[in-house]
């Protein structure tokens, strides 16, 4: 699901055009939304179930609510990377919002949101990752041919994996 956003900034009173991409997945888990929630933030253990996270631990003293902070390493498209992330957004048993604030997924302006939501029963998880494709011209070329392909599978997985954790207990 594509849906730019179009963000001019001048610098040297060249204008460049930023367009934002978000990738989304969802799915529905046979448990109730507490369950699902408290699970998400469980970031530590992030690794589990998120498809391009290989480790992730927290650096600050709190590990829930806005300004929680966690240093990652993982895999995007074959290249290991790291970065940290911080909480900017959390709602109980409603959504919680990572921005990465270090290494390439900051300079992508990566954002990850997850939202639930009860559903009869269970809840209806999504994941949404939003980014900015690097390398200005070359990145926006590249974006619909390899990096929103890559990101999309990867965020498809990592949202079948939380399913299959949560319903095996």
């Amino acid at each position: 699901m594509l849906n730019p956003e179009l963000m001019i900034s001048s610098s040297l009173g060249i204008e460049e055009i930023f367009i934002t991409t978000k990738v989304e997945s969802s799915v529905f888990i046979d448990a109730p939304v507490e369950k699902v929630f408290s699970r998400i933030t469980q970031h530590d253990s992030c690794n589990d179930w998120l498809e391009f996270v290989s480790s992730a631990r927290y650096t600050s003293k709190e590990k829930t609510g806005v300004g929680a902070l966690a240093h990652h390493s993982g895999q995007v498209m074959g290249k290991k990377m790291e970065w940290d992330g911080r909480v900017v957004e959390w709602a109980e048993n409603d959504r919680i919002v990572w921005q990465a604030i270090s290494g390439t997924p900051e300079a992508m302006r990566m954002k990850a949101v997850n939202r639930v939501e009860k559903e009869g029963n269970g809840t209806h998880y999504s994941l949404e990752v939003e980014y900015m494709p690097p390398y200005s011209i070359l990145g926006r070329i590249m974006d619909p041919i390899m990096i929103k392909r890559n990101i999309r599978k990867m965020v498809q997985h990592s949202t079948q994996n939380l399913k299959r954790i949560l319903e095996q207990f």
